[in-house]
Formats: structure tokens, sequence, C-alpha cells
């Protein structure tokens, strides 16, 4: 199975858990992974129960595609599989973005507000959660794979679907680097052709 997720930032827990949920055939009861808070927060911590699903399937070999551009609920989705698949699970293309956490909502009703904080972490069911630097370094395989513009999604002459399908072949691949993807570069983050200045930094929007 190739599970495609080369440019998916992020979405919400419940629809990971779902992808993850139609991964696990067999596994219903047992956790797909936990929503945790600090320590002084214990009591809240979330279980996500992998619920019965009749379209739910058992693959064999999963082949993740992942880039970058990869995070948050992404990532979950991922993380998630690793205390199930283990070794017969592979990241393919290059390192993931590294968005273990997540937001809660604090509502202040006399001031009309919903504050947005980063308040939570996202683990899979070993409480594996660290994966800051992105999911290279976590996941037990990784296939290093370019994107590749010049097929259609799917062709199994695409780049990255290629080297997914060596992997389930059993085919050798060369192993993904688990550097940070922090990197402008890497995030496609646009920055200005000249240097900073004052004006710049306490106008913005000044050009």
């Amino acid at each position: 199975m190739v599970v495609d997720l080369r440019y998916y930032g992020g979405g919400l827990i419940k629809f990971a858990a779902l992808t993850g949920d139609l991964m696990s055939d067999g596994r219903s009861g047992q956790p797909f992974g936990y929503v945790a808070f600090r320590d002084s927060k214990a009591s809240e911590i979330e279980t996500i129960a992998i619920p019965a699903q009749a379209e739910a399937i058992a693959p064999a070999l999963v082949a993740f595609i992942g880039t970058g551009s990869t995070a948050s609920a992404s990532e979950m989705v991922i993380n998630g599989m690793v205390p199930y698949l283990g070794a017969n699970m592979a990241l393919v293309g290059s390192n993931t973005y590294g968005k273990p956490v997540g937001q809660i909502a604090l509502d202040r009703p006399e001031c009309d507000d919903r504050l947005r904080a980063a308040a939570i972490k996202l683990e899979n069911a070993d409480h594996q959660g660290e994966y800051y630097n992105g999911l290279a370094s976590t996941v037990p395989n990784t296939c290093r794979a370019n994107d590749d513009i010049t097929h259609q999604l799917g062709d199994p002459n695409e780049a990255m679907i290629r080297v997914a399908l060596d992997f389930l072949a059993g085919r050798g691949c060369t192993a993904i680097t688990a550097v940070g993807t922090r990197a402008l570069a890497e995030r496609g983050v646009l920055t200005p052709s000249s240097t900073d200045s004052t004006v710049r930094r306490e106008l913005p929007g000044t050009f």
C-alpha cells in the first residue's frame, strides 16, 4: 500500500486518526495514539482508540510518501503506524516537517475572544512523539526520492511512487538523511531580496 502525503501540511486530529483506523483492521480497541499535555495536566491526556471500521484493511507493507511539506496531522498518521507496522513500513521521499504538536482553544467570553495555544503533543501507542526534527530518525525504514512533476501523481514512473514500489517489492534504496527541515529552501519560504531596515521592522507591510 502507498499513502501519498507529500503536500499535506496538516488538518484535524480526527481525520488523521480515521486514516490510521482504515489501515488497522483487527486492532479495534487498541490505541492509535494519545493527545498529551504537560505533566501538570496529565489527567487531561486523551487516548485515541481504534474503532471497528467496516472498510478497514490490514496492509502487509506500507510506503508513506512525505516531504518537508508533510506536517502535523499527516505526520501523526505515519507516526501512529510505527508501533503496529514496524519494519513493514517506510518513509519515502525526504524528511518531514517535524510538528508533533497541536492547538487547543481557550475561550474568553468577556472579550468575545478565542485564543489558540499550542499546548498538546501527538504521540503514538508507544508514547513516541519526539520528532521535532522530522520523522526520518524515528521511522524504521526510509527511502530517499525526489518529487517529480513530470509525471502524474500515482503514475508508477513518477520518482517517489517508483521508489515506494521498490520498497514494497523488497528492493533496496538510499536512506533519507535525518536532518531537520527548518531550512528556508525546504519549507519554501519567500525571503526579501534586500536586507531588513528599521522602517520595515517598525511598520510591517512597508516596501
